[in-house]
């Protein structure tokens, strides 16, 4: 995991962070699927900027809103 906070003006974190909001808002197709994949392939950089999206978007799931309740007692 990259420790440094991604830049929001950094091109490939831009794309990254397209990329995983695509893949949870719609069903990506198969040449949508496969655009992905060229692209995590054709940089190491893009793989580490997605997997630290993707990370990112799986925490902020996890956070609940400021007016959840939370558990019923």
């Amino acid at each position: 995991m990259n420790t440094t906070p991604p830049e929001p003006d950094d091109p490939i974190w831009r794309q990254a962070w397209d990329w995983v909001q695509a893949e949870h808002a719609e069903e990506l197709d198969g040449e949508r699927l496969e655009r992905l994949r060229q692209w995590l392939a054709a940089d190491p950089a893009h793989a580490r900027a997605y997997e630290d999206a993707a990370r990112l978007w799986l925490l902020a799931g996890l956070v609940p809103p400021l007016d959840d309740p939370g558990p019923a007692s």
